[in-house]
This record gives C-alpha cells, sequence and structure tokens, in this order.
C-alpha cells in the first residue's frame, strides 16, 4: 500500500510543477502570454522584468512552494517518524517530478519554465543552509569571473550552485556536524540526504541539459541561447 501512496505523490508533485504562475499571473494581471514577452521564458524572473518586481517575487515564490510542498506532505502524511533511506529517495523522486513538471508540463503541451525556482523548494527540504551557502558562491562567481553575458545572473547561478550543493553536502557532512535549531544543522547529513541531492542535480541538470550546454557555448563565443 506504501508504494501505491509513494505513486501518488509522484503524480501529485509532477502536477504541482505542472502548474506555471507565470503564464497564469502575467495573464490575470496584463492580459499577456509571458512565453511571448521577454526572453520568453515563463519563470518568475521574466515576469519581474516585463510585468513588474512583486509580480515576478510572487512567481518565484510560488514555484518555490510548488517543489516543496508535496514533499512537505508526503513526509507528514507518509513517512511519518524516523525516515529509512527508502523514504529519502522517495521524497527525492517527488521533488524531481515537481521540477519535471514545471520544466514539461502536461498542462503547456510539456514546454515550461527552466525550474529554478521549483529547484530551490525542493533543495530546502533537505540542506537549507547548504544551498544558502552555494547559491552565494554561486552569485559571486558569475558577478566576479562572468562578463558580458546576457542574464549572466539568473542564467549563470543556477548552473553554478546546482552543480556545488551535492558536493558542498558531501563535504560539510563528512567534515562538520553543526546543530543550529530544529533539524537545521551546518553538515552532519547521512547518506541518505547526499544520495538525494546528488540525484536532484543530476535530475535537474540532465532536465535542462541542451540549455546549460547552449549557455556554457555562448559563453565561449557561440551563437546566443534562446532563454
Amino acid at each position: 500500500m506504501e508504494y501505491l501512496y509513494f505513486i501518488l505523490f509522484l503524480i501529485i508533485g509532477y502536477l504541482s510543477g505542472s502548474i506555471n504562475y507565470a503564464i497564469i499571473i502575467t495573464r490575470l494581471v496584463s492580459g499577456k502570454d509571458i512565453r511571448k514577452i521577454g526572453n520568453r521564458n515563463p519563470g518568475g524572473a521574466n515576469v519581474g522584468r516585463t510585468i513588474g518586481k512583486l509580480w515576478g517575487a510572487t512567481v518565484i515564490i510560488l514555484d518555490l512552494l510548488k517543489g516543496f510542498i508535496p514533499m512537505f506532505l508526503a513526509r507528514v502524511l507518509l513517512f511519518r517518524g524516523e525516515l529509512l533511506p527508502l523514504h529519502f529517495l522517495a521524497l527525492a523522486a517527488t521533488g524531481i517530478a515537481a521540477i519535471a513538471g514545471h520544466c514539461v508540463p502536461v498542462f503547456y503541451g510539456f514546454k515550461g519554465g527552466r525550474g529554478v525556482a521549483t529547484s530551490i523548494g525542493v533543495y530546502l527540504f533537505f540542506v537549507p543552509v547548504e544551498l544558502f551557502v552555494s547559491m552565494l558562491i554561486g552569485f559571486a562567481i558569475v558577478m566576479l569571473f562572468i562578463k558580458n553575458v546576457r542574464y549572466r545572473i539568473g542564467r549563470w547561478t543556477p548552473i553554478i550552485f546546482v552543480t556545488i550543493t551535492p558536493f558542498l553536502t558531501l563535504a560539510s557532512s563528512l567534515s562538520i556536524d553543526i546543530p543550529l535549531f530544529a533539524h537545521l544543522s551546518i553538515g552532519g547529513h547521512g547518506w541518505s540526504t547526499i544520495v538525494s541531492v546528488f540525484l536532484i542535480s543530476f535530475s535537474i541538470l540532465f532536465i535542462n541539459f541542451s540549455f546549460f550546454i547552449g549557455t556554457l557555448k555562448e559563453a565561449g563565443g557561440g551563437p546566443p541561447v534562446d532563454t
């Protein structure tokens, strides 16, 4: 029976991710199609640039929650008590399903955004501290070393922090264990969490492979990428 519930939460995760708040909010606020304005990417950053920063922030928060909430519900309703290794993988799969839903949504012809905010919501569930540090590192690298590239913060920072987060989680877990409050800590994560974070990062890079490769080629002097 637990496996049936797991499949149900995979479906819930995917359907949650498939709801594109950028398209919905832009249509309600301006009557426009976000896929036809700005850089044509149906995500919070494009909404912020074309419709308004407040609406962009709203979309980003909603996109973040649609990755976090299905995992939280699965944890509370399905995997109560101490988590077993398979439970961690099931939660990671639920988060990955939400990211996949955002990138290839069933409601919009399987053409969606890049899933950055949704990915952040998924990482927050497992390793919020390591995610925050990885995002700071990614932002610093972009500001210091990546110049003259379109949308460099919005496009390059995700590539960097998605790559860094699992390795930072591994390194911190092997070297330190500093409890903060509640269940938050710096390091001290078990192998189930570490493996789950690696799977999440691999899935994000795989789903967005063509876009990320295009971004790398553009930085090397190739043609611009359709963002």
